[in-house]
């Protein structure tokens, strides 16, 4: 991660830490492997700038380890205090409290291992979980002091830190414990699981305490009391007292304002106190002849002020992060969020995100859903690789100019769809697979692809015997792909049943594999003879029958008498069809002919041209190893003479289609 573009994504304020990259190195060498990096979170209305953060869904599972964790900490707080009144503990209580946390802590801390691949899933965790820790630890001292106000005053701060130690140490250990299971299993290093971000905030005791630090240091005044065990007022003093001197003496030391100039490049009529949260420069100051120990920082208070000054910058930029966590809600099949981060809305508001939010829960298995539906498109070249072969024959310079025409058209189609929001997600070989969130943009992607086609064969692309293209709503996985190393980018692929079905779409694959059995056979040295005649009894089933009538089309698609999907053309599902129609509307249609066959003809708008677009149902696929599948034949109406055309009055486009299809208007 660069920390130039870690800065460009969060907002302070900032008192400590300067906005600098080198600082940002300096503060976290590790930043890259320790911390994640904002995502892009879309509000609903995706044309808006979006904001940058991690969204978090307010779960059951996340509200209850919440809500452990509370009772936890509170008894804690009441252990503690019956310790300093020396009145029994409430041991089955506590332990009760413990088993009840532990239990939902181990199962997100192990989801969130399992299931990273590289995302960073730990370091997200621990940075709400730290967060949801400081806001309950910052105000125990508060808590005390409400259920007796003697020891909670003067008690209230050290306890504070003493259930902070305790708790840090079970849930490291407990951290740890799960961990080395989870390295068993997995077979990867403890060392490389174990969360580096978990470690810096081990180390730095603000993380977990505080949710705030202002520029005069009061919210530590409970720090420097219970954990120091320091004066936090006389230490603030002092520092006001040097902030004075230092502003006095860059007036009147000639050495000390050029060696600010020259050396650290800060003008010091605005930047004096940038100077002072510069580590170093304090002990620096304290060894110039006017510096006076006794009236500002002692030795002593100058190393505690160094340490502290590194422990504030690193604070403030894991709250920084921390700012960035969205928590959102579900809500009528969307997700809400009450309030924006970074005073990008006012409170008490509700604002929708985008649908294709995909929010962290990590109290489930996988944290992020991998199950995402989709519109789905893949086009295949028919024949590919038996032309391919007779290419190969033909020489070399005729197999790479084939090639070349290939990749020419392929990049055609991939600026045809990035114009349309339709993404590539891979290429399979003679064709690709491509998704998008918008049923009529993958259909005008789908009916530019056979035009450009049609086009490059006219140019003389060899690959000339016909494209297939199929088109799905359906449910796909999302699977993350590479090594998970530091700086490799994100990258997913798709798979599950609705890429099985796009497949089966275009390959029509049903019972057809028997003429793939006798084409092996016969290749391995059989009789041609015999072996027609051992399938003929198939074959007088009319196992698999041709309509010469229909490939007789360009592109041509339809259902034998067997339910055999013969494709050479583009089809889609029934899924899909019925919410490219949700998402029309209402929308003039038409009966156009083409033959004995009927189609519904709907224009489409496409960047101030007039798509027309013909459905047609083809009836139920039996396609391999799935259901039997309704599927329509969709056609580039081009063609059709509007003259030709009949308007179709009072039904919907899915409705007009199933009518047509139920009055035996198409075979």
């Amino acid at each position: 991660m660069n920390p130039t573009s870690l800065l460009s994504l969060l907002q302070g304020p900032f008192n400590f830490l300067r906005t600098d990259p080198e600082e940002i190195r300096r503060v976290m060498p590790d930043l890259q492997k320790a911390l994640p990096l904002p995502r892009p979170i879309f509000l609903e209305d995706e044309s808006t700038t979006p904001l940058q953060g991690f969204p978090i869904l307010l779960s059951n599972g996340f509200e209850a380890l919440r809500a452990a964790l509370r009772q936890y900490v509170l008894e804690e707080e009441a252990m503690q205090l019956a310790g300093l009144r020396r009145e029994p503990a409430g041991l089955k209580a506590h332990a009760l409290a413990w088993d009840r946390y532990v239990p939902l802590l181990s199962k997100a801390v192990e989801n969130s291992t399992i299931s990273s691949y590289g995302r960073q899933y730990p370091a997200v965790f621990w940075l709400q979980h730290s967060l949801d820790v400081a806001r309950l630890l910052k105000d125990t001292p508060k808590r005390l002091l409400r259920q007796d106000t003697e020891l909670g005053r003067r008690h209230g701060d050290e306890v504070k830190y003493r259930i902070f130690d305790r708790f840090l140490d079970r849930v490291v250990s407990t951290t740890y414990d799960l961990v080395q299971k989870v390295a068993a299993v997995t077979e990867e290093a403890e060392e490389e699981l174990f969360p580096r971000v978990l470690t810096r905030m081990r180390d730095n005791v603000l993380i977990f305490t505080e949710d705030h630090i202002g520029r005069d240091l009061s919210e530590l005044n409970s720090y420097f009391n219970g954990s120091l065990r320091i004066d936090g007022r006389d230490l603030r003093r002092r520092l006001d007292e040097l902030a004075r001197w230092h502003s006095e003496q860059l007036e009147v030391d000639r050495d000390l304002r050029n060696t600010v100039v020259h050396l650290l490049r800060v003008d010091p009529r605005t930047d004096a106190r940038e100077l002072i949260i510069r580590p170093g420069y304090v002990s620096y100051l304290s060894t110039l002849k006017s510096y006076n120990h006794a009236a500002l920082l002692s030795p002593v208070m100058v190393q505690v002020w160094d340490s502290l000054l590194l422990k504030l910058k690193e604070f403030e930029l894991f709250h920084a992060l921390r700012r960035t966590l969205l928590p959102i809600e579900a809500s009528e099949g969307g997700y809400i969020c009450r309030e924006l981060p970074l005073g990008r809305g006012t409170s008490g508001g509700q604002f929708r995100l985008s649908a294709a939010t995909r929010p962290l829960d990590f109290l489930e298995p996988w944290v992020v859903d991998p199950r995402v539906e989709r519109y789905g498109m893949i086009y295949d070249i028919s024949d590919f690789s038996q032309t391919l072969s007779v290419l190969h024959r033909a020489g070399n310079d005729s197999q790479d100019d084939a090639f070349r025409m290939m990749f020419r058209f392929q990049r055609r189609i991939n600026s045809l769809a990035l114009a349309r929001r339709v993404k590539l997600e891979k290429y399979l070989g003679d064709g690709a697979f491509f998704s998008s969130r918008e049923a009529q943009n993958v259909l005008l992607c789908s009916v530019h692809i056979q035009r450009y086609y049609v086009q490059a064969v006219d140019e003389g692309l060899p690959f000339d015997r016909g494209m297939r293209i199929a088109l799905n709503y359906g449910a796909y996985r999302l699977i993350p792909m590479g090594s998970g190393r530091p700086g490799e980018p994100e990258r997913y692929e798709f798979f599950g049943p609705g890429l099985v079905e796009l497949s089966r779409l275009t390959t029509g694959k049903a019972t057809q594999e028997i003429d793939e059995v006798k084409t092996m056979l016969i290749s391995q040295g059989y009789p041609e003879p015999t072996v027609h005649r051992f399938f003929s009894p198939l074959a007088q089933k009319n196992l698999d029958v041709v309509d010469k009538s229909e490939e007789l089309r360009r592109y041509y698609a339809y259902i034998n008498q067997n339910g055999t999907l013969h494709n050479n053309g583009m089809v889609g599902t029934g899924p899909y069809v019925s919410r490219l129609d949700r998402e029309l509307g209402e929308l003039r249609l038409f009966r156009g002919k083409e033959g004995e066959r009927s189609y519904v003809v709907v224009y489409l708008e496409d960047g101030g041209d007039r798509v027309p677009v013909g459905f047609r149902k083809l009836g139920l696929a039996h396609l391999k190893g799935l259901e039997k599948l309704a599927t329509y034949e969709i056609v580039d109406a081009a063609s059709f003479s509007p003259d030709s055309l009949q308007e179709i009055r009072g039904h919907r486009l899915m409705a007009a289609v199933e009518r047509e299809f139920a009055n035996g208007a198409v075979d």
